[in-house]
């Protein structure tokens, strides 16, 4: 075989392998470029998710309306994956309570009376948060301590009105819903206060 045969036959070899070369550094970027994209994809539609919970749940904070498309007799409420989750009621169950002490406390009498006396009931579809060992009983005294500092704040005057129990009774339902949203359950969860006693003496 001539120098020039020879010659020749490497410079065949070379460009084969620079092009052998080009196309596996082709693929490589089209693999790349793909596995991106299906990275970024995948966390946007995972951000999208969770800002669809986050949304519908805090939406619900504080209105006490459900699902659109949940059934009329249902009280199951979506709420946002921060707070603790809890089995839904079964549709058509009823509500349960949970009770405190009486609460018997000096207020601001305005010279009219020493004494503010309630009895507290509160309400809730969901029997994890009121019942007998739910998460309400394990707040107790939290609930005691907060609901007493704010009967003793009230006063007479304010509370001697056509609506002023009924506005009592939404400061009490606001400061047990702030002690259960802070230990991470959903507020909305407590529906509502009850009290089965008022007395001003």
């Amino acid at each position: 075989m001539s120098e020039e045969a020879v010659e020749e036959k490497k410079k065949g070899g070379g460009k084969g392998l620079i092009i052998i070369l080009l196309v596996i550094l082709i693929l490589m970027m089209v693999g790349i470029g793909v596995l991106v994209y299906m990275l970024m994809s995948k966390d946007s539609g995972s951000d999208s998710a969770a800002d669809e919970t986050e949304v519908h749940g805090s939406a619900e904070h504080g209105d006490g309306h459900g699902d659109e498309h949940a059934d009329e007799d249902s009280h199951a409420k979506e709420y946002s994956p921060k707070f603790k989750q809890f089995e839904a009621p079964a549709p058509g169950s009823p509500p349960a309570y949970f009770t405190m002490e009486k609460f018997v406390v000096n207020f601001n009498g305005d010279g009219q009376a020493k004494f503010l006396a309630v009895d507290l009931k509160f309400l809730s579809y969901y029997p994890q948060i009121v019942g007998d060992a739910g998460e309400m009983e394990h707040l107790r005294p939290i609930l005691k301590n907060d609901i007493q500092r704010l009967l003793r704040n009230q006063h007479f005057n304010e509370l001697n009105t056509p609506d002023g129990p009924d506005k009592l009774r939404e400061e009490i339902l606001k400061t047990a819903r702030a002690i259960l949203e802070k230990h991470n359950i959903y507020p909305d969860l407590l529906e509502d206060v009850y009290m089965t006693r008022f007395v001003m003496q």
